[in-house]
């Protein structure tokens, strides 16, 4: 996928996980795919990066902010920054909507770390929001009045609409069929624009649609 290019490292990983080795960099605004084996650390990789699981030994950057320091192995981390305040958004292949919340309400939940005051403000730009992922109309409807694709479609919104400096994005159309995947797949290349994203996927045509680079994990024999 060819993006407009834009100069400066944004993500800077060196880590170790069950003894599996990664080490890789994201330009601004790239999307790398990380692709390999089930249960080469893909998952595990990108939940490191998002602050929900700590490695074993390694570190990573963000827009040059260490994101964690774990390089001493077996010990306290030397930095660690919380998931809430790393700025980043995650999305798999369960688009996991507020059940009790409309498709409006859970795109403006997202919006809680966007600097977006007000609740008109962000009412707004979850309509905006709601228009670009082509479901004008369907912001009153609760999670369980939606489709597959229109769930995801909703949860790509609110991903975004938080105006997250690095997305990551798990198997996201793992989920679903294969009539409904292409748009999906058409609608992340069109709002991941200078977006600059972590996918792991196991599908070629993810890869042919969203990839600037990849990195292929492989574990140890």
């Amino acid at each position: 996928m060819n993006h407009t290019k834009h100069s400066g490292l944004t993500v800077e990983l060196t880590v170790t996980q069950r003894n599996v080795e990664l080490a890789f960099e994201v330009s601004h605004g790239d999307i790398m795919t990380l692709v390999g084996p089930n249960g080469a650390g893909k998952t595990t990789t990108l939940m490191a990066i998002a602050g929900w699981l700590m490695p074993d030994v390694g570190t990573a950057r963000l827009d040059g902010t260490v994101l964690f320091d774990c390089s001493i192995p077996a010990q306290r981390p030397k930095v660690w920054i919380p998931a809430a305040r790393r700025g980043i958004g995650y999305l798999s292949q369960d688009p996991h909507l507020f059940p009790h919340l409309s498709a409006l309400d859970n795109i403006m939940y997202g919006m809680h770390r966007a600097s977006i005051t007000g609740r008109k403000a962000r009412k707004d730009k979850a309509e905006e929001w709601l228009q670009r992922v082509g479901l004008s109309g369907y912001g009153k409807r609760k999670p369980h009045q939606l489709s597959g694709g229109q769930a995801q479609r909703v949860a790509i919104a609110r991903v975004l609409a938080s105006k997250p400096r690095l997305v990551l994005l798990d198997e996201p159309l793992a989920a679903l069929d294969a009539h409904t995947a292409p748009a999906i797949r058409q609608l992340l290349a069109d709002v991941l624009q200078g977006v600059t994203t972590v996918l792991v996927t196991h599908h070629q045509a993810d890869i042919d649609a969203l990839a600037d680079d990849v990195y292929r994990i492989t574990p140890p024999t």
